[in-house]
């Protein structure tokens, strides 16, 4: 190769680093506050359990029992000291832990009402979308802005993918040293230690971060729901067999339609992504409610379910079926049973064996992401995954604090005349169509950009 084969071949390079670094540069700007919101938030939700126990613990914690009164008695002792009350939901406890009975009070506010199951007795209740893990559940998912806070929460995981493609890319080594590429240079000082604690461990925890985006999307609001579409496609890419025909069981045939599970309120929340994407069913024509409570737990039992993990949701209306939900740790020991409220029938029974490749998988990603499949390794690595996130996240956009002007915003400058390979190209369109949401970002960023140049062309 010629001396001028090599410049050119470095200029290009160069121009391609500075590209890269400039929608990294700006997309990291964008997305810095969210990620540190879904980071905290995500670390927190790790311990659900245990913060849950702690802030409501005058109400939640309770001596142990080794012989736990019926679930019905818990009822009658709850519908007692609520009169006019519904009951929405009810979770079998932990050991030590009060049962947790959902109502819809008289007056129509959502309520968790905690009761020891050694005696029934009530032991007070919170509004149940003020909890604090609930508060930190819906900042995680929407930032307590709704259907509008979803979109951006995907969004800010979808440029975080990209970030972390980028990232990669800057990072990637470009002589023989170790150190700013396997480890950072303590010994330096100024933006070059700034630059390598934030390069470095951010390569460190780029696969786990990664992993994070993907496995949690699915729950997303536009992506989540294309994915869930593809189990309409095929019988193959169905999560599990509910989308597509009702198994040969008795009542079947009375089952009218699937409802949307955002209909039927906050208890359908504890259904498997495999499960809740197809809807809840419905009967064809009103019922008067038949079956006690007693006979729902008998259908728990019978099906080895009725253990800490169950939550069995009630009818939410005349045309509605109770719904047994076992979620443990284990993706693989998931049931969903929905049941005929006129006779305690299963309408329908899904579990592991039944979901589909495409189920599993996201059921294994998304308990792997909650922490809860691999015990408290799971827990302790992706709070440390997110505590690092945060971390090099805040020395990232120190570090642009630290080199920029005063006053200016310093990003990376312009090569003129540069255009991205074909390669190049081809690798953001296919990131653009797998995350969708971030390639009409993208398209519109160009096509803003290119209209400032022509306004600014245009006035000069």
């Amino acid at each position: 190769m010629t001396a001028n084969a090599r410049d050119d071949d470095s200029r290009r390079d160069g121009a391609l680093y500075r590209w890269v670094w400039r929608w990294h540069f700006f997309a990291g700007l964008l997305v810095a506050p969210f990620l540190i919101v879904l980071a905290a938030t995500g670390g927190l939700y790790l311990f659900d359990h245990e913060i849950e126990g702690w802030s409501n613990r005058e109400l939640a914690r309770v001596a142990p029992t080794a012989s736990p009164l019926a679930p019905e008695q818990q009822e009658r002792a709850v519908l007692a000291a609520y009169p006019g009350a519904r009951v929405v939901r009810f979770a079998l406890p932990r050991a030590g832990r009060a049962a947790e009975w959902q109502l819809r009070t008289a007056g129509g506010e959502l309520r968790t009402a905690f009761v020891d199951p050694a005696t029934a007795a009530v032991r007070g209740d919170v509004a149940t979308e003020s909890r604090l893990m609930s508060v930190v559940r819906e900042l995680h998912g929407e930032l307590l802005l709704g259907r509008f806070g979803t979109t951006v929460v995907e969004l800010a995981a979808c440029w975080t993918f990209i970030l972390l493609v980028t990232g990669v890319f800057l990072w990637w080594p470009r002589g023989a040293r170790s150190g700013g590429v396997l480890w950072p240079r303590l010994g330096a000082r100024g933006r070059v230690l700034l630059r390598d604690l934030h390069a470095v461990p951010s390569l460190w925890n780029a696969a786990l971060v990664g992993f994070l985006v993907l496995s949690g999307l699915p729950w997303s609001g536009f992506w989540g729901e294309q994915v869930a579409k593809l189990g309409t496609l095929a019988p193959a890419l169905a999560p599990s067999p509910n989308f597509h025909a009702w198994p040969s069981v008795p009542g079947a045939r009375e089952v009218a339609a699937r409802a949307p599970v955002h209909d039927h309120g906050a208890a359908h929340g504890d259904l498997p992504w495999a499960v809740r994407k197809a809807g809840v069913p419905e009967l064809h024509a009103a019922h008067a409610r038949a079956i006690s409570l007693a006979r729902v737990m008998r259908e728990a039992r019978a099906r080895e379910i009725a253990q800490p993990g169950l939550s069995v949701i009630y009818p939410r209306d005349e045309r509605g079926v109770f719904t047994l939900s076992f979620v443990p740790a284990r993706a693989q020991e998931q049931r969903t049973v929905h049941l005929d409220p006129r006779t305690g029938a299963a309408i329908e029974d899904v579990g592991w064996d039944q979901y589909s490749a495409l189920g599993k998988t996201v059921e294994l990603g998304v308990m792997i992401h909650m922490g809860s499949q691999f015990g408290r390794a799971n827990q302790l690595v992706l709070a440390a995954s997110c505590a690092l996130t945060i971390a090099t996240v805040v020395l990232g956009v120190l570090t642009w604090w630290r080199r920029r002007p005063p006053g200016a915003l310093a990003a990376p400058p312009r090569t003129p005349g540069f255009a991205p390979s074909v390669g190049v190209i081809a690798l953001a369109s296919a990131l653009g169509a797998f995350f969708p949401l971030a390639g009409a970002s993208v398209l519109s960023v160009l096509a803003g950009d290119a209209l400032w140049r022509l306004v600014r062309r245009a006035s000069t």
